[in-house]
């Protein structure tokens, strides 16, 4: 459909122009249009491109009141109607601009397709909708770990919708991919939000039930998905969780699991502890426990002496007696456990491990283990969100060490696995070092050949680990503070996108992929999953003894 002319009095380029747009037609900003000029008798070209401004305009008004005098019918002056053109491709690929009076058309069907390129993408999955109510598709090999891999998403808490966001696209992916060997790892990282998400959401409205049927998604929940959720602590075989059910397990290591995998590490991940001396002793620690574990017997875990180690406390109590003993005169038991520190260092790695004792203790059982089995189901979800700090550390960096290191030893990227973790600025900073941080980066820099994809979901990109978001793909960015916005982690929104950004609503993001020029602007529909259990349709039981948590 024509909807205006390339103008002559604004500068033409084969990388923008300006459309001057005909009576009757609405053109607003994100629209999709191409223009089509003849270089040459026997040659058409098509340039496409997505509007970045739109301007309205009396054309012979001189001054000020011109504007008045024009609405009276006073002065004869018209309207004019511009919108200002970003060209994302040119077929064939002559760059030479268009020449004025060129014919601009809206860009639908196939030319929609060419225009975003997703006539080249062998795979796809639907990202959300533009303003005028197109599909909007994402490169699903640049997801997948084909061409590239990861998905970063910032945005300021509580209004830039991020989770929401990152839980849509993995829906998507889930439900239209054409991989079946596909699971997905979701940390549940604030409030109980998804608890639910296998519960239809009878607040569903006919609008955003139009919105996912309209890019061929069910409006369904999410299907074959199992929850783990913490241990009760007085009784780590009962979940502490409101909602209790088949689906929903609790989650544990046993204490020789906990030694040989050097879950230790993860005790010990707050900043100030990898500026100190501690993590010498750390390591020192993480490796005695893991010879210890190869010399166990059964599930059990013993000292060098043939004790058991039943618990952290009964491990606590073993530093304590080399520390006493050390301090005594006999240091065979120290060097043992902690080498050549001081015992001032000792001392402080005492303290930092009794304290973080107390909010992981429950984690740690002494034979048993319930730990996450990923492969079983589609879906799985873990709850951490009621956890103090250290604890939601431990669980996170344990969780992806053990899977890491499960796709290394299969060495065969299916099924891939995608993670959603959300405040990923506090697992991987910029600066400093902690365990985590290593594990998530060997995720972002190998874990596109192992199948281990990230969504990441952040407040700030400007205080992630660098070479993280240079590993990510696609970037989304949400609601925006002005100063975040000036950092270069967001030189990909072009045009006056970081100016938009400052006034996203709810629901509306800016996606940026690698097969297109220009970032584009989106909006998601409300999810058909429940988000608490009040949107649940049927009635969920709660037993009572655990009503309270």
């Amino acid at each position: 459909m024509k909807i205006g002319i390339v103008l002559g009095t604004m500068p033409i380029t084969p990388l923008e122009f300006w459309v001057g747009i005909e009576t009757g037609h609405l053109v607003q900003l994100d629209d999709v249009l191409y223009a089509e000029t003849q270089p040459e008798p026997d040659k058409k070209v098509k340039f496409y491109g997505v509007v970045q401004e739109v301007q309205k305009f009396l054309e012979g008004a001189q001054w000020v009141y011109d504007a008045h005098l024009a609405t009276q019918g006073v002065i004869p002056i018209n309207i004019a109607y511009v919108a200002k053109v970003s060209i994302t491709r040119v077929e064939p690929e002559v760059f030479v601009p268009p020449s004025p009076g060129d014919p601009v058309y809206r860009a639908e069907g196939k030319e929609l397709e060419r225009a975003l390129y997703y006539d080249q993408m062998r795979a796809k999955v639907p990202a959300g909708l533009s303003r005028s109510g197109q599909v909007i598709y994402l490169n699903y090999h640049f997801l997948d770990g084909t061409e590239g891999a990861h998905v970063s998403i910032s945005g300021m808490s509580g209004v830039a919708t991020k989770t929401s966001y990152a839980l849509f696209l993995l829906y998507s992916i889930l439900n239209k991919s054409n991989e079946s060997r596909i699971n997905a790892i979701i940390f549940n990282v604030k409030g109980k939000d998804l608890l639910w998400i296998d519960k239809k959401n009878k607040n569903l409205s006919p609008e955003d039930e139009q919105a996912l049927k309209k890019m061929g998604l069910k409006p369904e929940p999410f299907g074959n998905v199992r929850f783990y959720v913490p241990p009760y602590k007085d009784n780590p075989l009962l979940p502490d969780s409101e909602r209790q059910d088949e689906k929903v397990i609790p989650f544990f290591w046993s204490m020789r699991e906990f030694a040989e995998e050097g879950l230790i590490k993860f005790m010990f991940v707050e900043e100030e502890e990898t500026k100190s001396q501690v993590p010498y002793i750390v390591e020192r620690v993480a490796n005695k426990l893991y010879h210890l574990a190869q010399k166990s017997v059964d599930d059990r875990l013993l000292d060098s002496y043939g004790r058991d180690i039943e618990s952290l406390e009964d491990l606590e109590a073993k530093f304590l007696e080399a520390v006493e003993q050390a301090e005594g005169g006999s240091k065979e038991l120290y060097r043992d456990w902690f080498g050549d520190a001081s015992i001032q260092t000792t001392r402080a790695f005492l303290r930092r491990f009794s304290r973080a004792i107390r909010h992981v203790g429950r984690f740690i059982h002494p034979t048993r283990s319930s730990t996450i089995r990923w492969e079983e189901n589609k879906v799985s979800v873990i709850d951490i969100s009621g956890l103090h700090n250290i604890a939601q550390m431990f669980v996170v960096g344990a969780v992806l060490k053990r899977l890491f290191e499960e796709k290394e030893k299969k060495s065969n990227p299916y099924p891939k696995v995608f993670v959603l973790l959300d405040e990923l600025n506090k697992y991987a900073p910029k600066d400093g070092w902690s365990p985590i941080k290593d594990v998530i980066l060997d995720i972002a820099e190998r874990g596109r050949s192992l199948g281990v994809l990230l969504i990441g979901a952040q407040q700030t990109a400007s205080e992630i680990e660098k070479r993280i978001l240079a590993n990510s793909a696609i970037k989304v960015v949400g609601r925006m503070d002005s100063s975040e916005l000036l950092s270069k982690e967001y030189e990909f929104l072009t045009g006056n996108f970081k100016q938009r950004a400052l006034i996203l609503k709810k629901g509306s993001m800016i996606l940026y992929q690698p097969d297109i020029p220009s970032p584009l602007m989106l909006r998601f529909p409300k999810p058909p999953w429940a988000t608490r259990r009040q949107e649940v349709e049927e009635e969920v039981h709660v037993p009572e003894d655990f009503s309270s948590f």
